[in-house]
């Protein structure tokens, strides 16, 4: 799994992959075809399926494909949407909607007057999908003068998850920064604010802000969580282990804090309580990869069969993207070289997170398969290479701690 730090911003936008479905072809061709033009279709389509039975064979021997959805790397709850609606047009007039545009289009304001936001704008601005047109929205709701301190604070909030999903920890701190001053009690604020500086490397920045989500939300369990991962990132693994006990408490479905104190404890050796962990998060979501996977990794270091033997675990798991690879691997089906082969099959976008994956489910395979030095190595690799805050830097970090090994910065 990666980043642990997995939902806890209002509107904190997940990037959804490519559908892999073909779209519905419409029925669109021309009414004058005539029986000829069918012939000669029909010919056509022959020597398609003909030329394309030798790609077809090549595809079967090509790597598996890399899934280019990010998998959730902070735990960010959903909180509420604040957004003010629009102001009311003055009595007696009416939207006129401009010439040749289709309901619901845009319209460009009048020069002589400030912009509105719309009822569009502030949709978009609380949607979850896109997060250019979350961009979009917040930024009409932020510059509209007659908005209300408090729609202005979601508005703010809400651009600053957009930008965080985009890869903008910079601005989005900004955002977040404005949205605390209007609205100094916003725990989410803090905590997503929070998980920006954490993108960037500024643990100890990142602690403060959860600190600060905590005093505004004593029960908060996504800010311990959060807190919890931070403090992990700095090998304050003790602490950690607290904050996800505390995170628990709170939420006792959260997957992710089972599996990064599972992790920890596993690390430390203490496997019995990393095997009830991943046991835990296995049972509370079964089709995640993620859970899956590190069930069979704390089976498996103690000595016992594991999940995925033969294939058995697979069933209820989504296999056609990231990270299939890894869970092939672990079932017996692919060997640890295709691995981090398909991770370098990745979109530019992504590779750096699946090959961060790809070094440490390796390393794990490895130290199950009594290949330590290899297992050193390759923690090594995702300990430096993994994104700030993503799980498996973590846990290689903890490994290499637990088997005497020098841990370089990330």
């Amino acid at each position: 799994m990666r980043r642990v730090a997995l939902i806890c911003s209002a509107l904190f936008l997940i990037v959804a992959g490519a559908d892999a479905q073909p779209r519905l072809k419409r029925d669109d061709a021309a009414a004058a075809a005539a029986a000829t033009a069918t012939q000669a279709a029909a010919k056509k389509e022959k020597a398609t399926r003909r030329a394309r039975a030798p790609k077809q064979e090549a595809a079967k021997q090509a790597p598996p494909v890399v899934d280019t959805r990010p998998r959730l790397k902070r735990d960010d709850m959903p909180a509420p949407v604040t957004a003010a609606a629009p102001a009311a047009q003055p009595k007696g007039q009416r939207r006129i909607r401009a010439a040749g545009k289709p309901p619901g289009a845009a319209v460009q304001p009048a020069a002589t007057t400030s912009a509105k936001a719309t009822v569009r704008d502030i949709a978009l601005c609380s949607q979850t999908k896109q997060s250019d047109a979350a961009l979009e929205g917040c930024t009409r709701i932020i510059d509209d003068p007659k908005q209300k301190p408090k729609a202005r604070a979601a508005a703010y909030f809400n651009r600053g998850n957009a930008l965080l999903q985009k890869g903008d920890a910079e601005k989005a701190i900004a955002d977040f920064d404005e949205a605390i001053k209007l609205d100094p009690k916003n725990a989410s604020a803090y905590n997503n604010r929070g998980n920006a500086k954490g993108e960037k490397g500024d643990s100890d920045g990142a602690v403060d802000d959860f600190n600060a989500a905590i005093k505004q939300n004593a029960r908060y369990a996504s800010a311990f969580f959060n807190r919890g991962s931070a403090l992990a990132a700095k090998g304050e693994d003790a602490r950690a282990i607290k904050d996800y006990d505390t995170a628990i408490k709170y939420n006792r479905r959260n997957v992710n804090a089972y599996i990064a104190r599972g992790a920890l404890m596993l690390a430390s050796g203490a496997s019995a309580k990393a095997r009830a962990d991943m046991k835990t998060a296995a049972t509370l979501d079964r089709k995640n990869a993620y859970t899956v996977l590190w069930h069979d990794i704390a089976e498996r270091r103690a000595k016992q069969k594991g999940v995925l033997a033969g294939g058995k675990g697979l069933k209820d798991v989504e296999m056609k993207g990231w990270p299939a690879p890894v869970l092939l691997m672990f079932a017996g089906e692919i060997k640890q070289d295709a691995v981090l082969e398909a991770a370098e099959f990745s979109d530019p976008t992504h590779r750096l997170a699946h090959g961060c994956e790809a070094s440490f489910y390796s390393g794990e395979y490895a130290l199950i398969t009594g290949n330590r030095d290899e297992a050193v190595k390759l923690f090594q690799a995702a300990a430096k290479d993994c994104p700030h805050g993503f799980l498996e830097g973590i846990a290689a970090s903890a490994e290499l701690k637990a088997m005497g090994q020098k841990v370089g910065a990330n």
